[in-house]
Order: C-alpha cells, then sequence, then structure tokens
C-alpha cells in the first residue's frame, strides 16, 4: 500500500468534508461550527506531518 497516496486522498477527502460541513452548519450555532473547523485544522496538519 502506498502510504503517501493513501495520506494525500485523505487529505483531499478532508477538504471536500470541510465544504460539507460549512453548507451544513450554515444554520447552527458558529461556535460549534468553529471547533468543528479547529479539530479538521487539526487532523489536516497531522496528516500532512506524514506526507513528507
Amino acid at each position: 500500500m502506498n502510504y503517501y497516496a493513501y495520506i494525500r486522498r485523505r487529505i483531499a477527502d478532508l477538504s471536500g468534508l470541510r465544504f460539507k460541513v460549512q453548507k451544513l452548519f450554515a444554520f447552527v450555532n458558529y461556535s460549534d461550527f468553529d471547533r468543528l473547523q479547529t479539530l479538521m485544522n487539526e487532523i489536516e496538519q497531522i496528516l500532512k506531518k506524514y506526507e513528507s
């Protein structure tokens, strides 16, 4: 299994998920959306650390 390709796909999936979550949380409390965005940023940073 090519782990680098897997990580890049998960980063791409995360970007797509980020867009869907923005649409979902458009009508919800902004603080919840902000916390979710923070968690997604952490996930992305972890994945990018192992990408290189």
